[in-house]
């Protein structure tokens, strides 16, 4: 019994009432496997591809939810042949149970990371199109501390900053983009500037500049990735382009998340029906031979920003963080070193 009982919440009857909102205890005898396995499922919306996900056979994954709605009194699931859906309880449980969670795996590496001694493992994002930018700094950071694991993803911006803010990743370089400035959980500053440059095909009559202001491409189509999920970076981009151009860009929504390498989206650059904006750096890098990079003048300037937890004090984060500062200043990554506070950043600043 003693054995269980480190996994399990004891809490005091009636702890969901009012229209599915859950109160300060959550029940008797709910068990911390049992929300896992809950919020697997409401994140996949499909109990199949959870019990993959959970390594574990469905009819359990089933079992266990159903033995969790019953200790809170409460239905979590709506199950049907269309799918699960999240009934109100379901949607603040899951809420609620993401930060707790959260809490309880950093506070498990945390107390790892102190018995290793120095050596652990920094959980990272890096945002897409931001690789080639900050990789020097990662480089050296592995160079200086080899015993230290950098466990890297890359996802765009907004996926990678809902992550940090839940738990599951120490920090994230992403791009400044303005739902930055609205999160409650998250600290952040920026730690490197620079020149934006527009991709485009040879055959534009621009192509040949030695740079463009950004007032130059008001007539032209911006490939973009879907705004479902870049909402940010789509509302980014609009400010900078009126702000910095005096224009509201016509957009290219592209299939999937594909502008890391643009691999599926050549064509509309090469035919000339669209525009690619990123870091000058990060476009050299992967443009092909038939493609032009042109830099774009300064003002707007691309920024990226290294984000954490707000909270988060853990001794090897702290390094990792002084470390990123310090290779900022000495390469001069940007002028503007001062930690500003969210509100007292411009929504704009190095897009």
């Amino acid at each position: 019994m003693a054995s269980r009982s480190a996994d399990r919440i004891v809490g005091k009857p009636g702890a969901v009432g009012g229209r599915g909102v859950v109160s300060g205890d959550l029940g008797p005898d709910v068990e911390l496997r049992q929300l896992r396995h809950f919020v697997c499922v409401a994140k996949e919306l499909h109990f199949g591809r959870a019990a993959a996900r959970l390594s574990m056979t469905q009819p359990g994954l089933s079992r266990s939810v159903a033995r969790l709605e019953r200790a809170l009194g409460v239905q979590l699931l709506q199950r049907s042949r269309r799918g699960v859906r999240l009934t109100d309880a379901g949607v603040e449980l899951l809420r609620c149970a993401r930060s707790l969670l959260a809490d309880l795996d950093c506070a498990l590496e945390r107390a790892r990371s102190a018995a290793a001694g120095p050596a652990g493992m920094v959980r990272a994002g890096v945002a897409l199109l931001a690789e080639r930018v900050i990789a020097p700094a990662l480089a050296a950071w592995h160079a200086e501390h080899p015993g230290v694991v950098l466990d890297r993803t890359t996802a765009v911006s907004e996926r990678l900053l809902a992550q940090v803010s839940e738990g599951s990743l120490q920090v994230a370089f992403v791009h400044q983009v303005p739902v930055l400035a609205t999160l409650t959980r998250v600290d952040w500053e920026v730690v490197r500037r620079g020149r934006l440059a527009v991709l485009m095909t040879g055959r534009h009559p621009l192509a040949g500049r030695a740079t463009v202001a950004l007032g130059q491409l008001s007539g032209e189509t911006f490939l973009v990735n879907p705004r479902e999920l870049t909402p940010s970076a789509f509302q980014g981009l609009k400010l900078m382009c009126a702000e910095f151009g005096g224009f509201d860009p016509h957009v290219l929504e592209t299939e999937a998340a594909s502008t890391a390498t643009l691999d599926a989206d050549w064509r509309p650059i090469r035919q000339g029906a669209a525009i690619a904006i990123m870091a000058e750096q990060t476009a050299r890098g992967i443009c092909p031979p038939d493609v032009t990079v042109v830099p774009v003048q300064p003002p707007p300037q691309f920024a990226i920003a290294v984000a954490w937890r707000r909270g988060d004090n853990s001794t090897l984060l702290d390094r990792f963080l002084g470390f990123i500062r310090g290779y900022r200043d000495t390469n001069a990554w940007c002028t503007d070193t001062q930690r500003l506070s969210p509100q007292h950043q411009h929504p704009l600043d190095g897009f």
